[in-house]
């Protein structure tokens, strides 16, 4: 590959990432130098049906954008693999590991082939140090789509539940 190839297939990679971000929830309206830096700072990588793209009880470190494919998040629990959530194509998932030094509660494995944008903490950090005036806007998006994620699946839980309770009656 010559190096002009290169630089136009890395200039069109990071033209779509940039514009995917700016369409995130998080990153929705918010200054376009903060969305270009973190499309520069950011990867991009396909995973295979079956891969799991985060393993509970490993170091959460990460963010991802589906960009397209499935991905279902689901907890390993008494030897049994559980789905909570099936994400489609725009959703994110691990944003909290923007914020917080933790272990992954949950994994997430591709259903179908799934190509991600990856933001890694440190990248993460690096912008907010660059755009400290962006912190508190982008802190409380990546809570406020964990709260929306929490009581969506809550929700879910609590329906078939109650259908289930239902037909016992």
């Amino acid at each position: 590959m010559t190096v002009d190839k290169y630089v136009n297939q890395e200039s069109c990679r990071l033209s779509s990432d940039f514009n995917l971000l700016r369409q995130s929830q998080i990153f929705s309206g918010v200054h376009h130098d903060v969305v270009k830096l973190l499309a520069y700072l950011s990867s991009h990588r396909l995973f295979q049906p079956g891969a799991y793209l985060i393993e509970q009880r490993k170091k959460a470190n990460q963010a991802f954008i589906l960009i397209r494919g499935t991905v279902e998040i689901t907890v390993h629990h008494r030897g049994k693999e559980i789905v909570l959530q099936q994400l489609q194509q725009g959703s994110v998932f691990g944003e909290l590991a923007l914020l917080a030094e933790f272990e992954w509660f949950f994994n997430a494995r591709a259903v179908h082939e799934a190509e991600v944008i990856i933001i890694d903490q440190t990248a993460f950090h690096k912008v907010i140090e660059k755009f400290p005036e962006h912190k508190d806007k982008l802190t409380e998006r990546i809570i406020q789509i964990r709260v929306n994620r929490l009581e969506s699946q809550t929700e879910g839980r609590f329906s078939r539940a109650g259908k289930t309770d239902e037909r016992q009656m």
